[in-house]
């Protein structure tokens, strides 16, 4: 995962030792962004996280320096994505976190720009926003509203202060690596109970139908592409209001923005194939976070806890019926079909079923890809049969046009009353796609709404993807802003 930060402040508040300190008290709070993985060759039933504690805060903020780079002025943010999604992988087992800052010219007298990425591996966390946030905080906040700011002097106790009470010689009792949040969701209280969730799930499954995917292409190699579409405060309030009157949100919208873009495309490509008989299915992630039991205060809040669910629309648009009203009937569908998935009873079993599936698939991903770069060790039998599908397959197709995530108004993230030196200008978050992958996020930020499809570009046949997005973006204007013409920053 990569989160790059955009904001203003003076040079001195993010002064490179400043940074340094700030990012090994985030690294001693949360000590999965420190830890290893450690698997023997072929043993992926064995991995597990493995955390040295610093011997002292100083040894904390060294190795915190090794996790960070701070670059200079011919660095650009834009530049930081592209290193992340394309270029050379700065994460490893042997390396889950890295801070990037890069500092631009002096935008107006004592006032510099700042671009702050954090790089985290996507198995330990399903978001870094808050430890940006945290880390503005402590740059430009003060240890009471209205107090002196922090000097360099105070963060350095801060640092001494989380380490002593961590691993000093009166140390407390917490949990140095906070435990999954599969292990922290309740788990099934009898055999009886455990057989009827995994009948449920197989029903589940079996309604997940989708027969509508991008066509993809060989290829040895990838090539992360980025689109965007970035709404201002005019248009963005035009968005929700809009929405709002037709009773869904605008993530709503963005799923029969898919249907529609898709049935349009698919219209002009006669040679890809788009029963209008079988529906088409997306991917959705759902927060869990509310649902874990509660952990130590000196333990950290860092878990992936994520559900995923399903929406299924029509392939087809009936030749009668009004486009617009059909819009707004699939945008409220899919409003009721993640209602009836997010306040389902079942939810949190459901969950625990599939992950423990993705697993297994994961497991087993690992295995053909270290048999095929010879990394397997000989000892272990070669795999013979393919992963396994998801539990309730049959011959009904299953298949998903792509995945949407909702990133939320990052408004409620970036507390930009606890830094008031500093301006918050906007955030943007990446994935590292697998090969053939794609993506659409959405997120707000200073109350303006934005998208981003990420796919590999390598993988897609030439141009396919763009016109897709082209009549994504245009169905916004149609449909939403009701316009006829695009005012959007593409």
């Amino acid at each position: 995962m990569f989160t790059r930060v955009i904001f203003r402040a003076p040079p001195a508040l993010a002064s490179p030792f400043r940074l340094q300190v700030v990012w090994a008290i985030i690294r001693v709070r949360n000590s999965l962004l420190a830890c290893k993985i450690d698997m023997a060759p072929g043993c992926y039933d064995e991995a597990r996280f493995v955390y040295t504690p610093p011997s002292s805060p100083k040894h904390a903020l060294e190795e915190a320096g090794r996790a960070l780079t701070v670059h200079d002025s011919n660095k650009t943010g834009p530049e930081l994505d592209e290193d992340f999604i394309t270029g050379k992988r700065k994460l490893s087992a042997q390396f889950l976190s890295h801070m990037d800052v890069a500092r631009h010219k002096e935008v107006s007298p004592g006032i510099d720009e700042f671009h702050m990425a954090l790089s985290v591996l996507h198995a330990i966390t399903d978001g870094t926003s808050g430890h940006a946030n945290t880390i503005l905080t402590f740059l430009g906040g003060s240890e009471t509203p209205g107090g002196p700011l922090r000097t360099d002097e105070d963060l350095l106790k801060i640092l001494e202060m989380e380490w002593t009470v961590r691993w000093g010689q009166r140390c407390a009792s917490f949990e140095v690596i906070t435990p999954s949040a599969e292990a922290r969701l309740p788990q099934p209280r009898s055999r009886f109970q455990a057989a009827a969730l995994k009948i449920d799930s197989m029903n589940v499954h079996r309604r997940a139908i989708g027969a509508h995917a991008f066509p993809r292409i060989p290829s040895q190699f990838t090539k992360q592409t980025l689109l965007d579409v970035k709404f201002d405060r005019a248009q963005t309030a035009v968005l929700v209001t809009k929405c709002k009157s037709e009773r869904v949100t605008l993530q709503n919208t963005v799923f029969a923005l898919c249907n529609f873009a898709w049935i349009r495309t698919a219209r002009n490509h006669p040679e890809i194939s788009a029963p209008k008989t079988l529906p088409m299915l997306f991917y959705t992630a759902i927060s869990l976070r509310r649902h874990l039991t509660p952990i130590s205060l000196l333990a950290s809040a860092m878990s992936l806890a994520l559900g995923y669910g399903n929406i299924v629309l029509p392939a087809f648009l009936p030749s009668s019926a009004d486009p617009c009203a059909m819009f707004w009937l699939r945008a409220r569908s899919v409003q009721s079909q993640m209602r009836k998935q997010t306040q389902s009873p079942l939810l949190l079993a459901r969950s625990q079923i599939l992950s423990a599936e993705r697993a297994r698939r994961a497991k087993a991903f690992a295995r053909q890809d270290d048999e095929a770069d010879g990394t397997l060790p000989p000892s272990l039998p070669r795999t013979q049969q393919p992963p396994a599908q998801a539990p309730g397959k049959s011959g009904v197709p299953s298949v998903a046009l792509m995945g949407i995530s909702h990133l939320g108004d990052l408004g409620a993230t970036y507390q930009m009353e606890r830094y008031p030196p500093i301006e918050f200008l906007d955030s943007v978050g990446h994935s590292r796609k697998a090969k053939g992958g794609i993506l659409l996020f959405t997120r707000s930020a200073q109350s303006c709404f934005s998208m981003m499809l990420e796919w590999d570009a390598a993988a897609f046949p030439p141009g396919l993807v763009e016109e897709f997005w082209g009549y994504f973006v245009s169905g916004v204007h149609e449909f939403i802003l009701e316009e006829s013409r695009s005012q959007s920053k593409l």
